[in-house]
């Protein structure tokens, strides 16, 4: 068995680097760590102990929605907030028209937005 230590990445594919770029950098304050050369175009970002490594489309075009349900691929990733943030979401994402807002669950609240390429993020607060 292999133990692991911490997840060290979440890999998102993006259709316009620089517009999530910015996203991840307005939102949650994530900034350029590194490039991912040579073993991809991706652009790795994080804040806080958290990382995301942002990969450029190669046919942004031809690209298929990921937040079907139809896909093998990862439909969410939480993020865990102060209470105070999940309570400022719609003011925080005022262009996200279809937040969804869980309050039933016994052990946090959260609120689900979606980046400019449709990836789901939870921003969960813990009870």
């Amino acid at each position: 068995m292999i133990s692991p230590k911490a997840l060290s990445a979440v890999v998102l594919s993006v259709r316009d680097m620089e517009r999530s770029l910015a996203w991840y950098r307005d939102k949650f304050g994530f900034r350029k760590l590194h490039d991912d050369a040579p073993n991809s175009k991706a652009v790795i970002i994080g804040a806080n102990g958290i990382v995301l490594a942002l990969n450029p489309l190669a046919d942004p075009a031809d690209a298929t929605p990921v937040d079907t349900g139809r896909q093998v691929c990862v439909q969410l990733f939480a993020l865990e907030v102060e209470e105070s943030d999940l309570l400022r979401v719609e003011q925080e994402f005022p262009e996200d028209k279809d937040i969804v807002v869980l309050e039933d669950h016994p052990k946090y609240r959260s609120r689900i937005v979606e980046d400019p390429d449709g990836h789901s993020i939870e921003l969960l607060a813990w009870k």
